[in-house]
């Protein structure tokens, strides 16, 4: 998922790709295809007036997205690291540097990485991809939610409102994007594609908390049921977000609190640290489900 600089003790990585135009043409026709059609099945499967596939898929199994969307994502990472030093899979020579029970610091590795080898790889890409559509349906959800609610008729809520929207189907679309221009196919649109998909997951939950928050309080102010546990999840989460897309930028980039933590910026490090960022994001976005269901019977 995150792209991977230079380390001071390196292991040895595969060799990164560069791809021609015409194999990029290709890829991003593919992906911008399947984009359309994913944004449109998720329109008709959450839009109200069409309920398509409403017979198999219920009002709250949509709410449910955002849940589901957390647990997939942070099993994707778990499984893919918990298979990575079983797996002898070799790519252009270079035999897959993902034994971390020998050797963390040089063996412990990115998203970026694994998903160039077997069986890591499969797992990756099923899970994460659907991760990518789970997060497309919690923007839908929150589109119908609460775009016509009173409580955000407020011009500076609504800019808010937009950026998160606008930040979700970012995340949506760089998840799928950062893995069909994996770091072997073309490595510096990796790197710029990846660049996306961490602003998003660092700004989607700063920007997502304050929309729990003012309905939390538009819903209690009324005497409509609440979500206690999902407003104080989202707030935790959104905070543990955000400390740690400092602390990453800090440990890839500005190098400037991390070296006198870690004066040696290794492989397995950066890749914990990328891993312990996406997993809070999601968990973010897990805590959507406690307040989507929360009156859910109301609006039907």
């Amino acid at each position: 998922m995150g792209s991977t600089p230079n380390f001071d003790p390196m292991a040895t990585l595969p060799p990164a790709g560069d791809a021609t135009p015409e194999q990029e043409l290709i890829r991003w026709s593919i992906l911008v295809a399947s984009s359309l059609i994913a944004l449109a099945v998720g329109h008709f499967v959450t839009s109200p007036r069409h309920r398509f596939l409403s017979d198999k898929i219920s009002p709250t199994m949509l709410l449910l997205a955002p849940r589901a969307g957390m647990i997939l994502g942070i099993s994707t990472i778990l499984v893919s690291v918990g298979l990575a030093p079983f797996s002898n899979d070799v790519y252009s020579g270079v035999i897959c540097p993902c034994h971390w029970t020998e050797n963390f610091h040089e063996q412990y590795t990115t998203m970026s990485i694994l998903v160039a080898y077997a069986p890591m790889k499969y797992v990756i890409w099923i899970g994460f991809n659907t991760v990518a559509f789970l997060a497309m349906i919690t923007a839908f959800v929150g589109i119908h939610r609460w775009w016509n609610n009173p409580v955000f008729n407020s011009k500076g809520r609504k800019v808010v409102l937009t950026i998160w929207l606008v930040l979700m189907f970012m995340l949506a679309f760089s998840i799928s994007a950062d893995l069909m221009f994996s770091r072997h196919f073309d490595r510096p649109l990796h790197i710029t594609l990846g660049y996306a998909f961490f602003v998003s997951t660092a700004l989607g939950a700063l920007f997502g908390h304050p929309l729990v928050r003012w309905e939390t309080i538009s819903r209690r102010e009324a005497g409509l049921p609440i979500s206690e546990i999902g407003q104080r999840w989202s707030m935790i989460a959104m905070s543990i977000c955000f400390i740690l897309s400092l602390w990453y930028l800090d440990l890839y980039e500005l190098r400037i609190v991390s070296p006198a933590i870690f004066p040696n910026k290794t492989e397995g490090i950066l890749a914990f640290s990328e891993h312990l960022l996406i997993s809070s994001q999601l968990i973010w976005m897990g805590s959507l489900s406690h307040v989507f269901l929360v009156g859910s019977d109301e609006e039907e």
